[in-house]
């Protein structure tokens, strides 16, 4: 037991530190930096000043160079009016914006809180993993790999809200397979911290839903939605059309609200193909095969279908649904499902060879 506890205990540490020791500095810190000055009032110069002069006390002379040269990055750093372009792509993350302004409070910059949230859910994201690993029969040594293959490390070490995201998606999951209520307040709150997740709280609702909770899981699901609805309303969401514009056609444009939509039905297949070739390099494709074919191998005998639906269908589903809406290569978006669904891939073959062990078909459950 002391064993168990303590892999889980020192994966939390490890990440935890190596995320507050090597953050990437990745050009999204300036932009959230930006939009936290923009919550604090500063337009125009001011907060162009603010912003660059708070990013330039914590980064390098050589990384802020690169965080300020090339057609776009300069331009934003340039123009101020291309600065406060940029905000309603990033105020849209009400959670992890309002957590950094929260940190200011206690002494820390904008930026370093950046990488302190990304850090401590990083952390946290491990810890909700290995209990879920715990509910399983994989042994928890197996949660460094899983962490590891799937991009947590990375997750650490990046300035933007996916590690908030992972965390508060495996807590639904997690509640869900522990039969709690969680999962309800989960649901309703997961687009405050990323907008895409609405995908996530109605797959989550929808399994209550067919499960004969109907009221309680649609009022979530419509609180959910609310909250979708009002986040893009009050920070001047672009919407979809030009965030699919801006993120694949052409280079970013350092002026986001002039963009023309294409009407070109070519231009918007193209990103599918470009998908498609990432994808079958990188590793969640192998996870994802590998799930697929093992679900083929087992259709109509799953052992466990809260195990089922909580580590594969619902991860499964909100991956598919969300690349077949907006292909991005950008696989930190995936981390959650892609490392739930290699943890259904080691139960299920430890479930197996447990059943099929000559020394006795006694399951862990």
């Amino acid at each position: 037991m002391i064993f168990r506890y303590g892999i889980l205990i020192a994966t939390t540490i490890a990440i935890l530190m190596y995320g507050v020791l090597k953050p990437l500095r990745n050009w999204d810190m300036v932009a959230y930096v930006a939009t936290s000055y923009y919550k604090d009032g500063y337009r125009g110069a001011d907060l162009a000043r603010e912003t660059y002069g708070d990013i330039r006390k914590t980064v390098s002379s050589a990384r802020f160079a690169v965080l300020t040269t090339g057609e776009y990055r300069e331009t934003v750093f340039k123009d101020p009016v291309s600065l406060e372009q940029q905000i309603p792509f990033y105020s849209i993350r009400v959670a992890y914006i309002e957590l950094i302004r929260l940190l200011k409070k206690t002494g820390l910059s904008y930026t370093r809180s950046t990488f302190v949230i990304s850090a401590c859910f990083a952390a946290l994201s491990v810890l909700a993993l290995g209990l879920l690993i715990l509910k399983t029969p994989v042994p928890i040594g197996m949660l460094p790999v899983v962490a590891a293959v799937t991009g947590y490390t990375d997750l650490a070490r990046l300035s933007t809200p996916d590690a908030m995201a992972c965390f508060f998606s495996l807590l639904g999951i997690y509640s869900l397979m522990a039969k709690g209520r969680m999962v309800f307040p989960v649901a309703a709150i997961l687009p405050l911290i990323r907008t895409d997740l609405i995908l996530l709280s109605g797959f989550l609702m929808g399994y209550y839903i067919l499960g004969g909770k109907r009221l309680l899981a649609s009022l979530f699901l419509l609180a959910a939605v609310v909250f979708y609805i009002l986040v893009t309303k009050q920070n001047d969401g672009y919407g979809y059309p030009t965030l699919f514009n801006f993120a694949f056609m052409g280079p970013p444009a350092p002026y986001p609200a002039d963009i023309v939509i294409s009407t070109q039905l070519g231009d918007y297949l193209a990103p599918y193909w470009i998908l498609f070739n990432n994808l079958i390099f990188h590793s969640h494709s192998v996870i994802y095969v590998v799930a697929l074919y093992l679900f083929w191998l087992k259709r109509g005998q799953m052992e466990n279908q809260a195990e089922f639906h909580g580590l594969f269908a619902i991860p499964f589903i909100f991956t598919t649904a969300h690349l077949l809406l907006f292909p991005s290569d950008h696989y930190r978006f995936f981390t959650f499902s892609a490392s739930l669904i290699l943890l259904w891939i080691l139960s299920s073959l430890a479930r197996s060879r447990q059943i099929n062990s000559p020394h006795g078909g006694k399951a862990f459950y």
